[in-house]
């Protein structure tokens, strides 16, 4: 593969020799240091093979004091391909802009995601990030996350977290959403910041106010981190702290699930009822609607008449679908079990944490009283960093 790939590079000649001795002449000219490869007898005095370019003159040479006739029947290569193109426009567009992709392609952004929201639309958040910057072909040098996080958390209010990383030439937004009923924080309060849970610190960030920790040290769930109060010498500074901390984190999870349950099997039988509901009155036209207790699925589809302009008439077609089924005990192998219960585990510690990843875990099977039991230690690497509002007098109104 890497020969012929140096082949193409250099480029090739398939050549057709005539000679009365097709056997003597090709041991002729291997003695005097012509490198032909894959000769083929294509007729009884005529052989084909391959040389290098640079080889031609010599064996043209050769074959004429020795009274053969050669010809050259193909050129292949990269050069023989670009001379082929050279007076199509198209061709040389496409190699400029392979060539200029190929310069800057990995340092730009090609696209952008979202990951993490839930009720917050990505046309939203992706709209908010153009404005910061983060859009098509934008340099992903010249793109700050601390700042794209504050513009973004302003422009959103929905948001309480957000950040951006890249993977090749995909800008991803990933984003917390705010929990209802948490109160939006204003840019002006003074605030702290604490540490959401036990640690180890691995990396920092202060955007505001005066750091109290540093990396490599262990912190305790709401130990102060940074201070939005600074004391200088001659006078003490209220600000809004803010910073992104990233600790090494523990999560212990106990899953479980049950070694039997019931099961629906159905059974291939299934009946429908359709009724005319005109205001308030229902008209079964045809159709049974009983259903037998507890061994029936009821699936309702409804079509409601409309009039040109989409306006809705109060006449509605419902069609009842009921489909039977029975019930049997069914036995969950430990094997499956674990691999639920694993999937479940991870899914809560990523819930848990506003931003991070999951570097190891250490799972525990065991099984007791009808109940398979998976306990699992996470060890992650997650943002511990949680705002306080600071609260400077004694029965503040916000308390």
């Amino acid at each position: 593969m890497l020969r012929q790939g140096l082949d193409y590079l250099r480029g090739t000649l398939r050549v057709e020799l005539v000679s009365a001795e097709p056997g003597q002449a090709l041991t002729y000219y291997a003695a005097h240091g012509i490198r032909y490869t894959s000769p083929d007898l294509t007729a009884p005095l005529t052989v084909q093979m391959t040389l290098p370019p640079g080889q031609w003159p010599a064996f043209a040479a050769m074959a004429q004091k020795r009274g053969d006739k050669c010809r050259i029947l193909s050129r292949r290569g990269l050069w023989v391909t670009l001379r082929s193109g050279r007076k199509r426009l198209l061709f040389w567009l496409a190699l400029a802009g392979l060539c200029v992709l190929t310069l800057y392609g990995p340092r730009r952004v090609w696209f952008v995601e979202v990951e993490g929201n839930v009720n917050v639309p990505d046309r939203e958040i992706l709209a908010a990030a153009e404005v910061c910057g983060v859009h098509f072909w934008a340099e992903t040098g010249e793109i700050r996350s601390e700042k794209v996080k504050n513009q973004i958390l302003n422009l959103v209010p929905e948001l309480q977290w957000a950040g951006v990383n890249f993977s090749g030439g995909v800008a991803v937004i990933s984003v917390r959403e705010r929990v209802e009923g948490e109160p939006v924080r204003q840019r002006d309060t003074i605030t702290d910041v604490v540490a959401s849970r036990d640690g180890i610190v691995v990396s920092m960030s202060v955007l505001g106010g005066q750091s109290l920790c540093k990396v490599g040290q262990a912190v305790r769930a709401g130990e102060l981190l940074v201070t939005g109060v600074v004391e200088h010498e001659y006078r003490i500074q209220y600000t809004h702290a803010d910073a992104e901390i990233y600790a090494l984190t523990q999560h212990e999870i106990q899953a479980v699930f049950p070694t039997q349950w019931q099961q629906k099997v159905y059974t291939g039988r299934q009946w429908q009822c359709v009724s005319l509901v005109v205001g308030r009155k229902r008209i079964k036209i045809w159709g049974n609607s009983g259903i037998p207790q507890g061994t029936c699925d009821k699936m309702t589809e409804t079509k409601t008449l409309t009039l040109p302009g989409d306006y809705a008439l109060p006449v509605r077609l419902v069609t009842e679908t009921y489909r039977e089924y029975t019930t049997e005990t069914v036995e969950l192998p430990a094997e499956a079990a674990e691999t639920v219960l694993a999937g479940v585990s991870a899914e809560l510690v990523e819930q848990e944490m506003l931003a991070g990843q999951i570097l190891h875990r250490q799972a525990d099977l065991s099984q007791k009283d009808g109940l398979i039991c998976l306990d699992t230690v996470f060890s992650c690497r997650e943002m511990i960093a949680r705002q306080r509002e600071v609260k400077l007098f004694e029965g503040d109104a916000n308390e």
